[in-house]
């Protein structure tokens, strides 16, 4: 392999790397206030902004970033707006007490809602979750036979999570606080909680949307570092 595609290939992977500091720096207290970065895509400037897709993944990271208050604020302006993703963030956090008052009643409610949004990427998430809640009489009165139908309906519409549990009585596609998922495991091994688990899969977290605005940033300063070397070998 030549020599200058060598460096390239360790360059790449070293701005991969770095990727989640990047996004890490943006979102947990990079750049000023809004009125002093000309409006920012800092968290807090996001947090001031009406509520969008963009807006409720800046809620994800705020919670990432331990900023309870400011998770909340965000998931309370996208759950008056409709945003059902917000729903489902913010129900997880009402279940673990995350900067709040546990709440598992109205977790349930919020989850109820996505469920029946009819979002085209988070009603599923919803109905797993709601599903869930209805097996385990988490915040509502335990009903195995209604929950197996809301199981039935999210594995319909793709849930893979929701088929696993079908197939076997267990998924984890949600996880209590002592890191086990819903049903009973043939062997059962902790892991994240169901805040760290189950908020994740969907798509533009928090998180992603840092790290693809670094990865343009940084594509475009490399690309013109290296096209003076690509004259040159021209």
């Amino acid at each position: 392999m030549p020599q200058h595609a060598t460096r390239y290939r360790r360059h790449r992977i070293a701005l991969l790397l770095l990727l989640p500091s990047l996004a890490h720096a943006v979102y947990c207290g990079g750049p000023a206030a809004p009125e002093e970065n000309g409006g920012g895509l800092s968290m807090q400037a996001l947090a001031e902004r009406p509520a969008s897709m963009l807006t409720c993944a800046a809620g994800y990271w705020a919670e990432k970033c331990g900023d309870h208050a400011t998770a909340h604020r965000i998931y309370d302006k996208c759950i008056a707006a409709g945003y059902a993703g917000a729903m489902i963030w913010k129900a997880l956090l009402l279940e673990d007490g995350a900067g709040i008052e546990p709440d598992p009643e109205r977790a349930t409610d919020l989850l109820h809602r996505a469920a029946t949004s009819g979002d085209s990427q988070y009603a599923t998430l919803g109905k797993l979750h709601y599903a869930s809640n209805l097996y385990l009489g988490r915040g509502i009165e335990k009903d195995e036979a209604a929950a197996r139908q809301w199981f039935e309906a999210a594995a319909a519409e793709g849930s893979e999570e929701a088929a696993t549990f079908l197939r076997t009585g267990y998924h984890t596609g949600a996880r209590d606080q002592s890191g086990l998922g819903v049903g009973a495991p043939p062997d059962a091994v902790a892991g994240p909680s169901l805040s760290a688990v189950a908020s994740d899969p969907e798509p533009l977290p928090g998180w992603a949307l840092g790290a693809m605005l670094a990865l343009i940033g940084l594509g475009a300063a490399f690309q013109a570092m290296r096209r003076p070397t690509r004259e040159r070998a021209a």
